[in-house]
């Protein structure tokens, strides 16, 4: 099978820059597979993600070396609409990527470009806006949203179009984690449904890997530090070493297990990459133990409260659901 991406013996350098942010890149992707970039800030995971979408060096100019390929064309030739054709984005920013004044104008953008005729754009943006669950707000301003009913709309932005590539670069960033979980379970409906390649660039792994991922590519200082499947590298320091945050349950356990003398390792056999099904038996003695041993919490502070809400319910000017009901807290 050809790869859809593929990175051989890439560097890139800034223009405003004296070193390389990324050095001697080797890396394949193929169709179908669901990837996540991680790495610490200033890593070049960021980077990687604007030369596949061709931001790098069409908008962000700079020296490259080596080959790279998407879809079998060369991002810096194709530039950004030709490779808005094969890799649809959702950034970090949402409000940055709005352009309609109403989530089914927005939705309707790339048709409109694209000269869709009338009954075909409403009956794409119809679908599209069902997929993406926001079939009730067509109508609705984006910048009246929450931050996780703004993503779905960025999403179904780019599902309008039949790309074959989905690019999330830090799509968690904005989102509190149970909301954060509801995303990355709308971009596993969507890679099973479309049978797309999605690209998930983002440091929050224990929100990603709420749902399955192929492979984890670890960037650090510009490199390729591993390309490993999940429950590998959660069985090893890498992430530890590289600056990014392990799991919870993935650090109490290594924590539980040294604690008792008995090292830091994790079977990867044990499928340590979903706490709802790994094998847990072997490591529960050891983290019971810790726990057993953990100090007692300290008292609640008492005392006059600094913040008081009671009865507190909004709802945005254009909308008549309420975004908060009935909030009560000191």
């Amino acid at each position: 099978m050809q790869p859809v991406i593929e990175f051989e013996n890439f560097t890139f350098k800034y223009r405003s820059q004296t070193e390389p942010t990324l050095k001697d890149i080797n890396l394949k992707i193929y169709p179908g597979e669901k990837i996540l970039i991680a790495g610490p800030s200033g890593s070049g995971k960021s980077t990687l993600a604007h030369l596949l979408n061709g931001l790098i060096p069409c908008s962000i100019p700079g020296e490259s070396a080596g080959k790279l390929t998407v879809c079998g064309l060369d991002p810096a030739e194709a530039g950004v609409f030709g490779m808005s054709k094969k890799i649809g984005t959702v950034l970090q920013d949402t409000d940055g990527q709005f352009i309609g004044l109403t989530v089914g104008e927005d939705l309707a953008f790339a048709l409109e470009n694209d000269a869709v005729d009338q009954e075909s754009m409403k009956r794409r943006v119809d679908e599209v806006a069902e997929a993406v669950g926001m079939e009730a707000f067509l109508s609705n301003s984006p910048s009246a949203l929450s931050g996780g009913q703004k993503q779905r709309v960025s999403m179904g932005g780019v599902l309008v179009d039949d790309v074959e590539i989905l690019l999330f670069d830090e799509p968690l960033a904005n989102l509190d984690p149970a909301t954060g979980k509801r995303t990355i379970q709308l971009i596993d409906d969507i890679l099973h449904e479309r049978n797309v390649t999605v690209i998930i660039v983002e440091h929050r792994l224990e929100d990603v890997l709420y749902r399955d991922i192929d492979r984890i590519v670890v960037v650090g200082e510009g490199q390729i530090v591993c390309d490993m499947a999940p429950d590998e590298l959660l069985s090893s320091d890498i992430l530890i070493q590289e600056g990014i945050r392990e799991p919870l349950y993935i650090t109490a356990i290594k924590h539980a297990l040294a604690e008792e003398g008995k090292g830091r390792i994790i079977n990867p056999a044990d499928r340590p990459a979903h706490i709802e099904t790994m094998e847990l038996a072997p490591y529960s003695e050891a983290v019971r133990s810790w726990y057993r041993k953990a100090p007692e919490k300290p008292a609640p502070v008492t005392g006059s409260a600094c913040l008081e809400v009671r009865d507190l319910s909004f709802s945005y000017e254009d909308s008549e659901k309420k975004v908060l009901s009935d909030i009560s807290f000191s």
